[in-house]
């Protein structure tokens, strides 16, 4: 019935809560270059593709070759920190399958890399259920601007305005909104306040149902 209709979700913060790990392996890397990363350069930045990051990091007379190396670096401590087995968020698996069973379009539309985004979508054991996945390999211009999320619904012949995301970072409400799609809100990671751009602000997803979601498309 609904398969005219797309759930975008992001990763980072929306299927996992891997922020911390994130925060230790960009310090990690930060010292060893000798710069500072703090919580606030992490707050203010999460979502965003890693070269992007570094490029704030190290500012626009580092080469381009030790940008992506510094941040292939980063993403490398990321997957040594990631030793056990992650656990999905609350809400997570119930509401894939809910979608799934009432025929969506499921898609994940993440700024890590690909590597990443096999390893978490493997151990939660969820990957089968996405029609799409887009990585920052498929993806120029990073979170705010709606690239990967326009992508996304190209790949599964979805008009935007069917399409709904599901985030915690601003840089992605930001996205869905330039993308033309509505978006929900968690506060995994942001405040309520930083989110106030998206159609609904939950804790996590055990608020919401798939009679939830169809009704913020209007259906």
């Amino acid at each position: 019935m609904f398969s005219n209709y797309c759930v975008i979700f992001d990763m980072d913060g929306v299927l996992a809560d891997t922020g911390p790990i994130h925060f230790k392996s960009w310090v990690k890397m930060a010292t060893e270059i000798g710069v500072e990363f703090t919580k606030d350069i992490f707050k203010e930045t999460f979502g965003q593709k890693s070269n992007t990051i570094i490029r704030k990091l190290v500012g626009p007379e580092v080469d381009n070759f030790l940008v992506e190396y510094w941040g292939d670096l980063k993403e490398q401590y990321y997957r040594e920190m990631v030793k056990v087995k992650l656990t999905p968020l609350p809400g997570v698996i119930r509401i894939i399958k809910e979608l799934k069973k009432e025929g969506f379009k499921l898609a994940l539309g993440s700024s890590g890399p690909p590597e990443n985004v096999e390893m978490l979508l493997t151990s939660l054991e969820i990957k089968d259920y996405f029609d799409v996945i887009i990585t920052a390999a498929e993806v120029k211009k990073g979170k705010p601007e709606p690239d990967v999320f326009l992508i996304a619904a190209k790949v599964l012949n979805i008009i935007p305005k069917n399409c709904l995301v599901i985030e915690d970072a601003p840089v992605g409400i930001e996205a869905a909104k330039r993308a033309g799609m509505i978006s929900i809100a968690l506060t995994t990671t942001h405040k309520k306040e930083e989110l106030l751009e998206a159609q609904l602000i939950i804790k996590d997803l055990t608020e919401i149902n798939v009679a939830d979601i169809i009704s913020l498309f209007d259906i």
